[in-house]
């Protein structure tokens, strides 16, 4: 089946402004399509949309707090009302507190939850009815492989991306053959602020922001499902299928997944701490 052609459609990515979300907008513009840049920092989101733009490309920054249900819905709204219609949604706003399960104080959990989760379901409940009148769209939720494994001293964030799979899958199912299409992105460890301060694994190397949205363009133009980053990490859906979990986990940590996090560098951490603190 040829790639599908995704240029002249209108992309919607939450947390743009920044990371992967920045290197996301540049890979859609390259193809052609429409971007909205929204995030929580609207002027971050405007000073991104102002360094992409030029060339006839269409980028747009919104200031969105993907908690706020309401917000989003009216956002999604403003940009068919003002752009086009949402045919893409990028939901890859989030944020990464680690350290030590008993340790996290209970608004971090939160949070974690909000922007993570909610922000996915709100997302998703914004733009798929529009989608499922118009008989097409894609959503791209951005997981993690800590969605398939569970990585110690990032506890709550494993869960929030095990979560986003779980209702990638569901919603899936639900809309077959509906002309919309969901897929979900699993990224090893990628060499962002999110990660600043933390040890690398054995294998693989870190991830660049870049190879993460090509894995976003891959999806939309292909339409599958889960797309690992990279792919050899397939391993961590594989494995355990395969063989018995001391086995599984003993492989784990010959990669370094049980050291990874385990001592981080608070300096230099603490400046995406204090942002993140202040959501």
């Amino acid at each position: 089946m040829p790639d599908r052609v995704i240029a002249g459609s209108c992309a919607l990515v939450t947390g743009g402004a920044r990371g992967i979300g920045r290197a996301i907008a540049v890979a859609l513009l390259r193809e052609g399509v429409k971007v909205v840049i929204a995030d929580v920092d609207g002027v971050a989101a405007a000073r991104t949309a102002s360094e992409l733009a030029g060339d006839g490309r269409v980028v747009v920054p919104v200031d969105l707090d993907v908690r706020d249900r309401e917000a989003f819905a009216a956002v999604v709204e403003r940009i068919e009302s003002d752009v086009a219609p949402v045919d893409i949604l990028v939901n890859n706003a989030g944020i990464m507190p680690l350290g030590p399960f008993l340790e996290q104080s209970p608004d971090r959990d939160d949070r974690q939850i909000d922007i993570n989760v909610r922000g996915v379901v709100h997302g998703m409940r914004a733009v798929l009815p529009g989608m499922l009148r118009r008989r097409r769209g894609h959503v791209v939720n951005v997981a993690s492989v800590a969605g398939k494994v569970g990585v110690p001293f990032a506890a709550v964030y494993a869960g929030t991306k095990h979560a986003v799979v779980g209702l990638t899958e569901a919603v899936r199912h639900e809309l077959r053959d509906s002309g919309v299409d969901l897929s979900y992105i699993m990224p090893a460890i990628v060499d962002t602020e999110l990660t600043s301060g933390t040890r690398s694994l054995r294998y693989p190397p870190r991830v660049r922001p870049e190879q993460v949205a090509d894995a976003v363009v891959r999806a939309l133009r292909t339409g599958r499902v889960d797309v690992f980053v990279p792919e050899f990490t397939r391993l961590t859906a594989v494995l355990p299928i395969l063989l018995p979990r001391s086995v599984v986990e003993r492989v784990g940590r010959w990669f370094g997944i049980d050291q990874v996090f385990a001592e981080l560098d608070a300096d230099a951490r603490r400046a995406y701490d204090l942002r993140m603190d202040a959501l």
